[in-house]
C-alpha cells in the first residue's frame, strides 16, 4: 500500500490555500471597499495562504525537502507570513475604521517587524530542519535562537489582534460620539471577527507552549483545531468585506480635536441650548441627525457640543438623542390620538430609522417592549373603567 502524501487534516490547509487565493482575485477584481483597505486585506489573505502552505511544507512527515533553497524558503515564508498576516489585519482594520486612512510614519513602522525577522533568519541561517529542531549540525545557541524566533513569531499576532479589537472597539465609540441614527451590525461584526482572531491566535500560541512543555504529539492534536480554526474565520472575514466593510461609517476624529475644548464646567447659556435644541426644536425627530447638523441648529461648534454632552449629561450623542426618541415614542403609544397607528409608524415619527435600534433602545429604558408597553397601558385603562362602574 502506498504512503499517503496527506492526511485528512492536511486537506484543510490545502483547502484554505485555494480559498485565499480566490478571495485575493476577488478582492483585486470586484471590491467594494476602498482601495487601500482591498489591498491590505488581500495582502493579509496571501499571508494566511503562505502559511497553510509553509505548515503543510514544514511539518507534514511524508513531504522530504531535499533542496538547501526550498529548506530555507519554507523557513522565510512560514517567517513573513506569520508576521504579515499579524500587520495586515491591524492595518486593514485601522484603514476601514478611520477617516481618509492614508500610510503615515506610524503605520511604516509596523513593518519593522519585516526587518527583525530578516535579521533573526540571516544569524541563525534558519531553514526548515532548525525550525523543527531537526538538524544534525544545530548547537545550542541555534537551538536557543530558534526557541526565541518561534516565541516572537507566535507572540506578535496576538498583540496585533488585540490591538485590532481595541481599535474596532474604539471606532464604534467614536460613531456614537457623531451619529444618533446607525447600524451598529457592522462594527459588531467586526469586533467579533478580530476578537476572533485574536482568540485562534492566542490558542496557536497555547499549541506552541504545549509543545514544549508536554510534547509535539499534544500539540499536533490541538494545532489541528487551529487550522480548523483559521479557515472558518477567513472565509468569515471574507464574507463581511462584502456585506458590512464598504458601508461602515467613517467617523470624525472627535476625540483628538476635544483637547482644546474646556469642558470643566459647561456654560449654563450653552446647556441650556443643547437643552432647547432637544425640548424646544425637537432635533431629535430628524431621522439620521449627525451632531455637525445639531451643532449648527443650536449655534455652538460641535467639539464643544460633544464635550459638554460627555461632561454634563455623562453620556454620548448617541445615547442623548435616542432616550429623547424612546420617550417621545412613550408618550405617543400612551396618547389615545395615535391608538390608530401601528409600532412602525410610532418609531419613524419619534426619529428613528431601525427597527432594531429603537427596539433595542425601548426595551433598554422601559424594560418591555413597546407592544407590551401599549398593551400595559390598555389592561391599566380597561381596568380604571372596570373600577369606576362599580364604585
Amino acid at each position: 500500500m502506498k504512503t499517503p502524501i496527506f492526511n485528512f487534516h492536511d486537506l484543510i490547509l490545502v483547502l484554505t490555500l485555494s480559498v485565499c487565493l480566490l478571495l485575493v482575485i476577488f478582492q483585486l477584481l470586484l471590491s467594494k471597499q476602498k482601495v487601500i483597505a482591498s489591498r491590505l486585506l488581500s495582502l493579509f489573505f496571501i499571508c494566511v495562504g503562505v502559511s497553510a502552505l509553509c505548515n503543510l511544507l514544514l511539518w507534514n512527515n511524508y513531504l522530504h525537502i531535499e533542496s538547501a533553497f526550498a529548506k530555507a524558503s519554507v523557513a522565510w515564508g512560514i517567517s513573513f507570513a506569520l508576521v504579515g498576516k499579524s500587520v495586515f489585519l491591524y492595518l486593514y482594520v485601522v484603514s476601514i475604521t478611520r477617516e481618509n486612512f492614508r500610510f503615515e510614519s506610524r503605520q511604516w513602522l509596523h513593518f519593522i517587524n519585516f526587518i527583525v525577522v530578516i535579521g533573526l533568519l540571516l544569524v541563525g541561517a534558519l531553514d526548515s530542519e532548525r525550525l523543527r529542531f531537526t538538524s544534525p549540525t544545530q548547537t545550542a545557541f541555534s537551538i536557543s535562537l530558534v526557541n526565541d524566533f518561534w516565541h516572537y513569531l507566535k507572540m506578535l499576532p496576538v498583540v496585533y489582534a488585540i490591538s485590532a479589537v481595541w481599535v474596532a472597539s474604539h471606532y464604534k465609540k467614536q460613531l456614537k460620539e457623531f451619529y444618533s441614527s446607525l447600524s451598529l451590525d457592522g462594527p459588531q461584526w467586526l469586533m467579533l471577527l478580530t476578537l476572533g482572531f485574536a482568540i485562534n491566535w492566542s490558542w496557536s500560541l497555547a499549541v506552541h507552549i504545549i509543545g514544549q512543555t508536554a510534547g509535539t504529539n499534544t500539540a499536533d492534536s490541538f494545532g489541528i483545531l487551529d487550522n480548523y480554526i483559521t479557515f472558518i474565520l477567513v472565509n468569515a472575514l471574507f464574507v463581511y468585506s462584502l456585506l458590512y466593510a464598504h458601508q461602515l461609517l467613517e467617523p470624525k476624529n472627535i476625540v483628538k480635536e476635544k483637547v482644546a475644548v474646556a469642558v470643566d464646567e459647561p456654560a449654563p447659556e450653552l446647556i441650556a441650548r443643547i437643552q432647547n435644541g432637544m425640548d424646544g426644536q425637537q432635533l431629535y425627530l430628524k431621522q439620521n441627525l449627525n451632531i455637525e447638523e445639531f451643532a449648527k441648529h443650536v449655534g455652538i461648534h460641535y467639539r464643544e457640543v460633544s464635550a459638554i454632552i460627555n461632561k454634563h449629561f455623562n453620556t454620548n450623542f448617541f445615547e442623548f438623542v435616542n432616550s429623547y426618541r424612546v420617550k417621545r415614542a412613550q408618550e405617543m403609544l400612551l396618547d389615545p390620538a395615535y391608538a390608530e397607528m401601528t409600532i412602525l409608524d410610532i418609531l419613524l415619527e419619534s426619529g428613528f430609522n431601525s427597527k432594531s435600534a429603537f427596539h433595542r433602545f425601548f426595551k433598554r429604558y422601559t424594560g418591555m417592549s413597546a407592544a407590551e408597553y401599549r398593551k400595559q397601558k390598555s389592561v391599566s385603562d380597561t381596568a380604571s373603567v372596570v373600577n369606576a362602574k362599580s364604585e
